[in-house]
């Protein structure tokens, strides 16, 4: 009776050790999203952009471009209204530095205003993107390495290049959250993220020059010294 108990313990903490082997192997994602974490924190330019819809809009698009070498970023949102027929510019930012933000009104001028917290400035995405925490312009990939199981899925093509789509699964107390993100098959860099809620974000021009178009005062602002890259 106790040889038969031992045989049953062992077999059953064999079972356990290989199914959080499973769980933690390269081929269940781990291995690759610690990858782009790691690729993600050599950036220092890019390009994303959101298509989906809000709460108060039945479509919306976002578009953000940070350039850390010059630390500027650009956030910009349209959104079509319910009942209406076009997209209505609801957001156009450049921030710069650690407390410049020009606001676009709605006449098509542009104001200049200082911010009284570096929170949320363009010195402080760049940073939260060297330190890999950078949890709105790209994936949270430190929650999805805490929080979520993957599945691996077909290869593509997204903006010309090939990249390992990965299906992702969030199991936090604040998230049950599904999707896909699909990684870079050179340069372990995201191109590309899905989720359950239709959502769909791209991702292009890591580390390339980005050409703004934008009021000649950001451009001083960006160039005046005084601001680390």
């Amino acid at each position: 009776m106790r040889k038969g108990f031992w045989i049953g313990a062992i077999l059953l903490a064999g079972l356990f050790i290989w199914g959080v082997g499973y769980v933690l192997t390269p081929e269940n994602g781990d291995a690759e999203f610690q990858k782009m974490l790691e690729a993600t924190e050599q950036v220092k330019s890019f390009r994303g952009v959101y298509v989906g819809s809000t709460q108060t809009s039945q479509h919306a698009e976002k578009l953000w471009e940070l350039d850390c070498n010059r630390r500027i970023l650009h956030k910009q949102t349209q959104e079509l209204q319910t009942g209406a027929n076009t997209l209505e510019l609801k957001e156009d930012q450049f921030l710069v530095g650690a407390d410049q933000k020009f606001t676009r009104n709605s006449d098509g001028s542009w104001e200049q205003t200082k911010y009284t917290s570096v929170q949320y400035s363009a010195s402080w995405y760049c940073d939260n993107l060297a330190q890999g925490t950078l949890r709105d312009l790209l994936p949270d990939f430190r929650a999805m390495l805490r929080s979520a199981t993957f599945g691996k899925g077909d290869k593509k093509t997204v903006n010309g290049l090939r990249c390992q789509d990965w299906k992702f699964t969030m199991h936090s107390r604040n998230s049950g959250q599904r999707g896909t993100v699909c990684i870079g098959l050179e340069d372990h860099l995201p191109y590309e993220m899905t989720t359950d809620d239709g959502g769909h974000y791209s991702y292009a021009d890591y580390n390339r020059p980005l050409q703004f178009d934008a009021p000649e005062a950001v451009l001083q602002a960006a160039s005046s010294p005084g601001e680390p890259n």
